[in-house]
């Protein structure tokens, strides 16, 4: 029997022969002298010297300070991490769609209300975006001609309330829409949730679908097209529990196929909890919908929203389908989960044109390859519900968050059309 000693030798060179995990040393470096806003996370910090501990979320409530940057752990080099606006995670892949100067910048001071479906129009250089609240009836636009950007308000004609997604494609903006019959200030609002266009020049609106056989729809959230055409849509309850509908809900909460050449809707999707974000790949081979089940919708009791509290170990995991196309258009098969977020859920959710995914996920956003690899966190001080592509190359990714709208300046570019 070989000695204390001699196994004691022998330990390092047997874990690393066995491909046993190794402490990370150090967890964190600075990816480059000249991107000091830029960390780098080494193998994942796939192991931690102990002790080690995260602040958690309670069931009911969200804790902001749950954040893998908040990682108590006796390593110096983690400050790199706390401190970064980027956090890259693979860094032949990150630094690469960061570019050579990444820029992360606060833009607007907004509202304190959520702020969703912001979609970008090629012929104005703007962005429409929607301030989400039971008080707020108009949109509002953002200005890239000007030098800084302007915002100001855009009313639709005639309003549309509580848009909740959002796309463009040829000149017509869709929108996923969570509102219903409403008074937003005095102004008498007669709608159905449902999928709206708007002609962004003249700003007139119209409901292209807003029925599944006469019953309405809970409150549809987002909204991706394909290249024939149809609209692929989830459709959850939030607009119950944000009091941006008084109908209560009568069906499944679930993903929809919109055929608008016949009028034909079709479920395509009615296992995940809460299907939110959507979009498409950019060869239309894979459908992505991202799962907030982590909200719970049973304190619908209060007219205050939002009437829905966090269930921390709920699902919110982001799915990839294959599609196969068929003459009633696409549908879905070989469902899988491909990330589950290390912050709070996916909400806001897009591909880019190399086929990376981008997704609004609590305090910042998660970039991660086609099949759920993160790659680069990008990391902010306040919570965002939706992000866009924007500018000439849509070269711009624009945050949209409560209470500020900030500019990512980058080396990745968003898809053209209606799957940016």
């Amino acid at each position: 029997m070989a000695s204390r000693s001699a196994l004691t030798l022998l330990l390092p060179f047997l874990a690393l022969n066995l491909g046993l995990a190794q402490i990370i040393n150090p967890l964190a470096s600075q990816c480059s002298p000249s991107l000091p806003n830029v960390a780098c996370v080494n193998n994942f910090a796939a192991v931690m010297p102990l002790p080690f501990s995260r602040p958690a979320s309670f069931e009911g409530t969200y804790n902001l300070a749950d954040r893998f940057n908040n990682t108590l752990v006796n390593d110096p080099s983690f400050g790199l991490v706390r401190n970064a606006s980027f956090v890259v995670f693979n860094k032949e892949k990150g630094l690469k769609l960061l570019g050579p100067s990444p820029t992360l910048e606060t833009i607007f001071l907004v509202a304190n209300v959520i702020h969703e479906a912001p979609v970008y129009v090629p012929g104005l250089n703007a962005i429409i975006a929607s301030e989400f609240d039971q008080n707020t009836l108009d949109q509002i636009i953002i200005n890239l001609n000007n030098t800084p950007p302007t915002i100001s308000l855009f009313k639709p004609n005639p309003p549309v309330f509580a848009v909740n997604g959002g796309r463009y494609l040829n000149g017509k903006v869709y929108w996923a829409v969570a509102g219903g019959d409403a008074i937003v200030n005095g102004t008498i609002i007669h709608q159905a949730p449902g999928i709206y266009t708007l002609n962004p020049f003249t700003r007139a609106t119209q409901p292209i679908l807003n029925n599944y056989f006469g019953q309405r729809f809970n409150s549809p959230n987002d909204l991706v097209l394909d290249s024939a055409g149809d609209i692929f849509f989830t459709d959850p309850i939030y607009g119950v529990a944000l009091n941006v509908t008084q109908s209560p809900p009568v069906l499944r909460q679930q993903s929809y196929r919109f055929r608008p050449s016949t009028g034909a809707v079709a479920v395509i999707e009615a296992e995940i909890a809460v299907p939110n974000g959507i979009a498409l790949s950019p060869d239309e081979k894979t459908l992505y919908i991202t799962d907030t089940g982590v909200t719970n919708f049973t304190n619908l009791t209060s007219n205050v929203g939002p009437r829905f509290t966090y269930v921390t170990t709920g699902p919110k995991s982001i799915y990839a389908f294959d599609t196969v196309n068929s003459p009633a258009g696409k549908y879905l098969i070989n469902k899988r989960p491909i990330w589950y977020p290390q912050e709070c859920t996916t909400d806001g959710f897009h591909v880019a044109s190399n086929g990376f995914l981008v997704g609004a996920t609590g305090l910042g956003v998660d970039v991660l390859t086609p099949f759920g690899e993160l790659v680069v966190r990008i990391q902010t001080d306040f919570l965002i519900g939706n992000i866009q592509f924007a500018g000439p190359e849509l070269s711009e990714l624009w945050l949209f968050g409560i209470g500020k709208i900030a500019r990512v300046k980058w080396a990745l570019t968003g898809l053209p059309g209606a799957r940016s």
